[in-house]
């Protein structure tokens, strides 16, 4: 069984390639800070991580797609096996029958495990049948006179490699304490999981049924988030909290690509699990049932 030391070894060698610049997708961080000018103006510090503007020049593990997919499945099939207590040396479809799927984070590792078991056995024992174009993949052969296919876009397969590599490190790639929750880490992988299934064209294997369907608990945005780390509070209230909401969207944008957290106590507050209304100005609204443990934040260290 593989130990945790390995697991690091490997995690450490695809965080320092270019696959995690080209194929991880990266929440970037930028935490306000609200300040007030001479004249009474609310005004905002926007925060720049070094990571925004310099990348240095990283080993090109991306090009070689085949070892990237045998380095990451493997590394999230020795991550299972320590977790679920899987049998070692027990083929992949035991495996997966073996794996929970109790919560949405238990049924969406054991639906990507499914999808990545097909990539993998392909390109470790059937190459000639992967067709690869600039990051698509279309699988399609038989083993055991059960056809196998697999069509997944550039995106849906950088979907799948982001939430592999989230699970097996426990966190979200780009984003980084105290500005993490239980609730943003679940929040998160739901949506790159439903970013994923859009992605995903076509899917048949030795398993007979669909893929399992997660709840519709919150996803939360992952491009980039702006925790507020000094909100103005409007209202304290035994049931509600309201703060002066920051957008950070353009005007007239539905897409609201980037989303605002508000820093309450040790709690962080995502903009989507709460109501914004507008008056004078754009308020946000919270019910304080939200101060559980699913927001509180992961103290730094």
């Amino acid at each position: 069984m593989m130990d945790q030391e390995c697991i690091n070894s490997i995690v450490k060698v695809i965080s320092q390639s270019n696959m995690s610049d080209l194929n991880l997708n990266s929440v970037t961080l930028r935490p306000i800070i609200c300040i007030t000018d001479k004249d009474g103006k609310l005004l905002k510090e926007v925060t720049i991580t070094l990571s925004d503007t310099f990348c240095s020049e990283k080993t090109k593990l991306s090009e070689a797609w085949v070892a990237g997919n045998l380095l990451l499945f493997t590394v999230f099939d020795g991550y299972l096996e320590n977790k679920f207590n899987l049998g070692e040396g027990a083929s992949f479809k035991s495996h997966y029958n073996d794996l929970q799927e109790n919560n949405d984070i238990e049924i969406i590792q054991k639906n990507c495990f499914r999808i990545f078991k097909i990539i993998r056995n392909a390109v470790q024992h059937n190459l000639s049948n992967v067709h690869y174009s600039e990051g698509n993949y279309n699988i399609c052969y038989t083993h055991n006179n059960t056809p196998f296919n697999l069509e997944i876009t550039k995106k849906g397969a950088d979907y799948l490699y982001t939430i592999v590599f989230n699970l097996v490190t426990n966190s979200i790639f780009g984003m980084y304490k105290p500005f993490i929750t239980k609730g943003h880490f679940e929040g998160i992988i739901r949506n790159f999981y439903c970013n994923l299934k859009n992605e995903l064209k076509n899917l048949n294997d030795d398993i007979n049924d669909g893929l399992i369907e997660i709840s519709d608990a919150p996803k939360l945005s992952f491009s980039v988030r702006y925790p507020v780390q000094n909100p103005v509070i409007i209202e304290d209230s035994d049931c509600e909290l309201v703060f002066n909401h920051i957008e950070n969207n353009p005007v007239g944008n539905t897409l609201h690509k980037y989303s605002t957290d508000y820093v309450y106590k040790d709690y962080l507050l995502p903009q989507e699990i709460g109501k914004i209304e507008s008056n004078e100005n754009l308020i946000i609204k919270f019910n304080k049932s939200f101060l559980n443990d699913d927001w509180k934040m992961i103290a730094a260290v």
